[in-house]
């Protein structure tokens, strides 16, 4: 039986953004600041913003190997390179602003600022330090951004960018 690696993906891709954009020493949002990364749309209730959503949006086999034969940290087994693709969704209200140094993020500004960071955060993820499985990541690509803009009626500035990731899906 194959390992939970999608659930340890999703994981971690939510940790690592928000260790990453959160870590004010390393440039991220001001202390008391924080962008709340969510692995589904919240209910309206628990909303919070700014708000990051990754939502998983598919997955299956990229590459079959030969035999399906696979060697993974000694042990051979059968496995093919499998995918898994998110949408990742940033949300903010009008008035949600962060003060990073001695500049205030608000509106476009922040949106523009938090597509950067998340972007440079979702590539910069070192999985060794979230896994909880032996995890064999092989590539990963944040695609464009999209759907950039405001919503009047909410009062809500969001962007969507696709990500996809493959990795080795082993079976001892």
């Amino acid at each position: 039986m194959a390992k939970d690696f999608l659930n340890v993906i999703e994981r971690a891709l939510m940790m690592g953004v928000s260790d990453k954009i959160n870590d004010n020493s390393a440039g991220g949002t001001a202390v008391g600041s924080d962008i709340y990364v969510f692995g589904e749309f919240p209910e309206t209730e628990d909303m919070k913003f700014p708000a990051v959503v990754v939502q998983h949006v598919g997955s299956g086999f990229e590459q079959q190997m030969v035999g399906q034969q696979m060697t993974l940290g000694g042990v051979s087994g059968t496995g093919e390179i499998y995918g898994v693709a998110y949408t990742i969704h940033i949300i903010l209200e009008k008035e949600t602003e962060i003060t990073i140094g001695s500049t205030v993020y608000k509106q476009r500004r922040l949106l523009n600022w938090i597509m950067l960071n998340l972007a440079n955060a979702v590539m910069d993820i070192n999985w060794d330090d979230y896994q909880e499985e032996e995890l064999d990541v092989h590539e990963r690509h944040l695609r464009q951004w999209r759907n950039i803009g405001f919503m009047k009626e909410l009062n809500w500035y969001g962007a969507s960018a696709d990500f996809m990731l493959t990795f080795s899906n082993f079976r001892s």
